[in-house]
């Protein structure tokens, strides 16, 4: 058994052979406390399969003919990205849609996935996590693809890693398609080149744009209201804002929100000191990311870059103290 994460523990077993049947099936039978919605979703947010389970927990969606890659499971609210292949599939277990965190679910029939998870980096919650580049031949088609989606790696080198591993009809696929996207955007967009120019409305409506702080350093914070970690990050932010605040120096946070009023609403919960701005295009999960997600390349949040005075990208995937290392360095470089 395969702790994946608080959410779902995979019991990975069974024969991995693609076409074992006509199409992905997933059935059998789960413990659930209330009526809840199973889900199999692609990564672009096509909905392909989709039952309601009533208390005693019995159900079968498919078979469906899919083309083998990443596909969200989805429990409720609850979504795991996982490989899957036109096989068999059987759930069991336990799920509370009322506290996930304690939900024990046993998957059959993903292999291929089991196969992926042994090249997962190592340093899971670090912003530099990489690929061991022993990986080359061992995968096949856009399972290469697959890998770099499930381990979401925020720096050029390893996606490029694995992207180089993949033939021209694996790269037609939603998952080769979304990282020939995530490894071009990162290739654009690099230190020292000039920062896109945002515009976005403030609390009180007012249109605010990069560009009115040239002349300051600027701090960006893209985050959401129901991000967890965004919301930590922002607690993090404010002793550095209180210690190193002044007239050369700029804090903006831009909510990634669909709705206005979450926005607002932590707002009111944060009152926070600096700039706050609302996209309202929201945050996009796939291979079709926001126009501000693709201007700064990046595919999850929190994501905080220092932009300089002459508005180029000085630092990247900032957290915690590197934010005032990186503050602090910009400052003495201008005071030369």
């Amino acid at each position: 058994m395969l702790r994946l994460s608080l959410i779902l523990i995979l019991l990975l077993e069974g024969c991995w052979e693609l076409g074992a049947q006509v199409g992905v099936k997933i059935s059998r039978k789960i413990r659930i406390l209330e009526p809840t919605t199973i889900k199999v979703e692609t990564i672009t947010g096509e909905l392909l399969l989709s039952t309601e389970v009533g208390l005693n927990g019995e159900f079968s969606i498919g078979p469906k003919e899919i083309v083998p890659d990443v596909y969200f499971i989805c429990f409720g609210e609850t979504r795991q990205p996982v490989y899957l292949t036109n096989n068999q599939v059987t759930v069991k277990g336990f799920y509370n849609c009322r506290d996930v965190k304690s939900s024990s679910l046993e998957f059959t029939g993903i292999d291929a996935y089991y196969e992926l998870l042994k090249w997962l980096p190592k340093e899971e919650f670090s912003q530099d996590k990489t690929i061991d580049p022993a990986v080359k031949e061992k995968l096949e088609g856009n399972m290469y693809s697959a890998l770099a989606y499930i381990a979401d790696m925020s720096t050029y080198e390893p996606n490029k890693l694995l992207l180089d591993c993949m033939s021209e009809e694996a790269l037609k696929t939603a998952s080769g398609k979304w990282l020939k996207h995530r490894s071009d955007s990162l290739y654009h967009y690099s230190i020292g080149a000039p920062a896109y120019n945002f515009t976005f409305q403030d609390a009180h409506g007012k249109k605010l744009s990069l560009s009115d702080f040239r002349g300051k350093l600027v701090l960006v914070d893209f985050w959401a209201s129901w991000c967890g970690p965004c919301r930590h990050e922002m607690k993090n932010l404010l002793p550095i804002y209180n210690e190193l605040k002044g007239d050369d120096l700029e804090f903006i946070s831009i909510s990634l929100d669909s709705k206005e009023e979450n926005w607002r609403k932590m707002l009111e919960e944060e009152k926070l000191p600096w700039v706050m701005l609302w996209n309202e295009e929201g945050f996009v999960i796939g291979n079709e990311p926001n126009k501000i997600q693709r201007a700064y390349g990046f595919y999850s949040i929190p994501f905080i870059v220092l932009i300089d005075k002459e508005g180029r990208l000085l630092a990247k995937d900032l957290r915690g103290e590197r934010v005032k290392e990186e503050i602090l360095k910009a400052r003495a470089d201008y005071n030369l």
